[in-house]
């Protein structure tokens, strides 16, 4: 199964139109979504690791896949 986790922070004002992208895309498609903000440890951790410098990034199984609002589009070829 395909998991997507999404990059995030309350003080992005893109961040919203990622995350409500993601969720219409979750009731359409089978996947396992995660929303992780950036200003937690596990954001921190996840920064560190991928080397991210803008929000919001979708990472998909373990692969930066987009950063800022994702192309519906393109993510829902990604998924179907």
């Amino acid at each position: 199964m395909v998991k997507v986790t999404l990059v995030h922070s309350e003080w992005c004002h893109f961040c919203p139109a990622a995350k409500n992208l993601w969720r219409e895309l979750k009731e359409k498609y089978d996947f396992e979504y995660e929303e992780v903000d950036l200003d937690t440890p596990e954001g921190k951790e996840l920064a560190s690791k991928f080397n991210i410098r803008s929000i919001p990034t979708t990472i998909i199984d373990d692969e930066i896949v987009f950063v800022g609002v994702p192309d519906r589009e393109k993510a829902s070829n990604i998924l179907g």
